[in-house]
């Protein structure tokens, strides 16, 4: 394992991801005061960098088969505080075939949200 900057990584590295985001923890004033936010560990495929706007890194949890759409984590570049590669991609594409055609753009899963009247 080791520390990486993005520019270092390879679509299809297995890395973990540390971030901070925001907490949905019921406290006192005081504690939301005191830590407000929440650290978070991800772990899963590189898959990039994406947006225009706000930079997000994408990474893959899960794979369709069949139609190549993953479904990924999308996580604001400024609230990361640490990447680590657990395993280089050439490690992974030995069990995950799909990773190959990483070099080409992939599909994402979209969710819709329903509209509560």
């Amino acid at each position: 394992m080791s520390t990486m900057n993005l520019g270092d990584l390879e679509k299809g590295d297995l890395i973990l991801v540390r971030w901070t985001d925001a907490s949905d923890v019921k406290g006192t004033i005081a504690e939301h005061e005191a830590r407000p936010d929440i650290h978070v560990k991800d772990w899963g495929l590189y898959l990039g960098v994406s947006g225009k706007k706000r930079r997000f890194l994408l990474i893959g949890k899960d794979v369709v088969e069949v139609q190549n759409e993953w479904g990924v984590t999308r996580i604001p570049l400024e609230l990361i505080e640490e990447v680590v590669v657990l395993m280089p991609r050439e490690q992974v594409i030995r069990c995950i075939a799909e990773i190959q055609i990483l070099a080409r753009r992939i599909r994402t899963r979209r969710y819709r949200r329903e509209r509560i009247a």
